[in-house]
């Protein structure tokens, strides 16, 4: 099996060296007003190899969670990893972990998964840039959209599902870029859409890009957004809460305006050692505006439960004026 076509498998190997690899789970409870991610994954830094599980809330409470890196297990053909008696799978998730000050507990099924399609030569969201060597890391998108069913017990709280809404992606490599923003949603205000954009600044063989990927999901139609495909990002302005940018190519002018929530402390990886501090809101309010070359709308939505991240020198990835 050719794993590169199959970005929702575990990618790396327990032999390498700087090396991370990590799962994002987003679980949105039917009261669309509260929220729960998990992040399992392995940091393989020379000196503190060890797995571990990420959590955050909408309430801004976070953990990380250490294990060794031999409580690590994975499939090779699917996505399916467990770290101790937790697993994680694109059928559901299964925690279990009692620690002084720390008690998580649950289960949870997936059904109606909508995975982001992948073909030969464009397996997945990075298109043909996965078989690009030597970028510090790689991205996929695991299901766009799911149903949840379950319930999970975090430190005293319940999140329950009955309808619930859930997201999953990934990434591998060995560091998260200098600078990136990232934002996700699902559903809209009065749309069952998803939507996940990304820009950050890369890296790759002595140069630097400003580079974007990204999707919107909506009525049965899938938009793709990628500097692989010509988009560029044409207006960004960011204060300390409220990020404004468009993007354009042949096809389209996308217009977004995020705006930071109540946010919480989560862990990111330089060369492999999950050392970097960011900080990812739950809770933030997103609004898209999707045109055509005409100037036709083709989507416009608004979510008060987004997922935010903005981190390094946003200035780093303003387009550069003439």
């Amino acid at each position: 099996m050719n794993r590169l076509l199959h970005p929702p498998v575990f990618q790396g190997s327990l032999r390498r060296k700087a090396y991370f690899e990590g799962w994002y789970i987003k679980c949105l409870c039917d009261d669309l007003q509260s929220s729960i991610a998990f992040i399992p994954g392995v940091s393989l830094h020379e000196g503190d190899r060890h797995a571990f599980i990420q959590v955050n809330t909408s309430q801004g409470e976070t953990e990380y969670i250490r294990f060794p890196v031999e409580a690590f297990t994975f499939s090779r053909t699917a996505f399916d990893a467990a770290i101790d008696a937790n697993r994680f799978s694109a059928d559901g998730i299964r925690l279990s972990v009692d620690r002084p000050g720390l008690s998580l507990h649950g289960e949870l099924s997936f059904s109606d998964m909508h995975p982001y399609p992948s073909r030969f030569l464009a397996p997945g969201i990075m298109g043909a840039f996965t078989f690009i060597p030597f970028m510090e890391c790689y991205h996929g998108v695991v299901s766009m959209s799911h149903r949840i069913r379950g319930k999970i017990s975090f430190n005293g709280r319940d999140y329950v599902f009955e309808k619930g809404v859930g997201y999953i992606e990934k990434d591998w490599g060995s560091s998260f870029p200098e600078s990136w923003v990232w934002m996700q949603a699902n559903p809209f205000r009065n749309s069952e859409a998803s939507f996940m954009l990304s820009v950050a600044k890369i890296p790759w063989m002595g140069l630097r890009f400003t580079g974007l990927i990204g999707f919107l999901y909506h009525d049965g139609r899938l938009e793709r957004f990628g500097t692989y495909l010509g988009h560029k990002v044409i207006r960004m302005e960011a204060d300390k809460e409220t990020l404004r940018l468009a993007l354009e190519n042949r096809k389209h002018r996308l217009s977004v305006t995020a705006r930071q929530g109540q946010g919480g402390k989560l862990t990111a990886p330089v060369r492999g050692k999950m050392e970097r501090s960011m900080k990812e809101s739950l809770n933030a309010d997103l609004e898209i505006e999707l045109r055509d070359p005409h100037g036709k709308i083709l989507f416009s939505g608004t979510s008060h439960i987004a997922g935010f991240e903005a981190s390094g020198d946003i200035g780093d990835l303003l387009p550069k004026r003439p």
